[in-house]
C-alpha cells in the first residue's frame, strides 16, 4: 500500500512538472525564429517582441502549417498578417471583440456578415468596378477643373 502510494505520488510529481515546463515554455524572439519562420512572418516583424506569448504561440503554429497550404491561401494569410499589423492596439482590441461577438451569432447571421466582408474585400481589390463609368468620371473631372480655375486669370 505505501509502495502504491510512493509510487502514485511520484508519478503525479512527474505529471506535474511536465505540464508546468510545457505552460512555462517561452515562445522565441524574433532573432531566435528560425529564417523560414521569420520569412513567413515577416509583416509581423516590428511588433514580434511586443506580442504576449499566446499569440506567438498561435503564428508560431500558423506558420508551421503554412507551407502545405495552397497559394491562394498563403496570400491571404500575409495579407491579413499585414493588415494586423498597420492596426492601432484599440483597433486590435475592437477587432478582437467584434470577433467575440459573431462567434456568438447563429450561423445565418454569421455567414451574412462573411458575405459582406467578402464583397468589402472585393471592392477594395478591384476599385474600377464601384468607380462610375467613365463618361460620367470625365464630367466631374471637367466640373472639379472648373471649379478650381481662377475666374479672372491674370497673365
Amino acid at each position: 500500500m505505501a509502495k502504491a502510494l510512493a509510487a502514485l505520488i511520484l508519478g503525479l510529481c512527474f505529471a506535474l512538472s511536465a505540464t508546468a515546463a510545457s505552460a512555462d515554455k517561452k515562445q522565441p524572439d524574433w532573432a531566435q525564429l528560425t529564417p523560414v519562420q521569420q520569412q513567413i512572418l515577416s509583416p509581423l516583424a516590428n511588433d514580434w517582441n511586443k506580442l504576449d506569448e499566446r499569440p506567438r504561440k498561435k503564428w508560431l503554429l500558423l506558420a508551421k502549417r503554412y507551407p502545405k497550404m495552397k497559394p491562394e491561401e498563403q496570400q491571404r494569410l500575409q495579407t491579413q498578417m499585414r493588415d494586423w499589423a498597420k492596426l492601432t492596439p484599440q483597433q486590435r482590441a475592437v477587432a478582437r471583440e467584434n470577433y467575440k461577438k459573431l462567434a456568438k451569432q447563429p450561423p445565418e447571421k454569421r455567414e451574412v456578415v462573411k458575405q459582406k466582408w467578402h464583397e468589402s474585400q472585393k471592392q477594395k481589390q478591384d476599385p474600377a468596378k464601384s468607380a462610375p463609368p467613365p463618361a460620367v468620371a470625365q464630367d466631374a473631372d471637367k466640373a472639379v477643373s472648373s471649379s478650381l480655375a481662377p475666374a479672372n486669370p491674370q497673365r
